[in-house]
């Protein structure tokens, strides 16, 4: 399994449920594939104190925040006992070119065209309201379509991205959340 098989597992390691927001930054990523080599006590506790603060936000700026995110990649790389040599490129292909096909299509940065912002996002062409958008996965639906329990595999999880409705999706371009059919108004109001 390579670095990016690993992460995208672990995104879904909370039974088909949407992974918190910073399952999604470069400092999760780093410390999910490098924390295991440490060996130093005190920089184990150094970080594992920095995750800590990034996970619950305990930080109160912008540039505070980066500086956390830096010395955690920092003390995570010293040492070179495990490196990260390189990453997979995942292609998914969309046909966009005929009339019947697809436009305004959002996806994940991690998973891709198998994400929530995808069925929520595509728009066919000629009919925005009334056609008909046809999925396919690889492989046959393998385990319980269970929305309480979680939906574990690839169809499960589609299948519940098209028929839930949460108010919140991950945001495509960055480790936050999106609004889904809400609005965000001001306070006072």
């Amino acid at each position: 399994m390579d670095a990016a098989e690993l992460v995208a597992s672990a995104m879904f390691a909370v039974d088909g449920w949407l992974a918190p927001p910073w399952v999604r930054t470069g400092w999760f990523h780093a410390a999910y594939l490098l924390a295991d080599a440490v060996t130093e006590p005190a920089r184990k506790d150094l970080i594992e104190s920095d995750l800590q603060r990034l996970k619950a936000g305990d930080f109160s700026s912008l540039v505070e925040r980066i500086n956390l995110e830096r010395d955690l990649v920092t003390r995570l790389t010293r040492g070179c006992q495990k490196l990260v040599v390189g990453y997979t490129v995942k292609r998914e292909y969309v046909n966009t070119e005929f009339s019947a096909g697809i436009e305004n299509i959002g996806y994940d940065a991690l998973t891709g065209l198998h994400s929530p912002m995808f069925i929520r996002t595509v728009k066919l062409k000629d009919f925005p309201w009334n056609g008909w958008l046809a999925l396919g996965i690889d492989g046959k639906p393998a385990a319980a379509w269970n929305p309480i329990g979680g939906m574990t595999d690839p169809f499960g999880r589609l299948m519940g991205f098209a028929v839930g409705d949460p108010a919140l999706l991950p945001s495509p371009s960055e480790a936050g959340w999106m609004l889904n059919r809400i609005s965000d108004l001001p306070s006072g109001r």
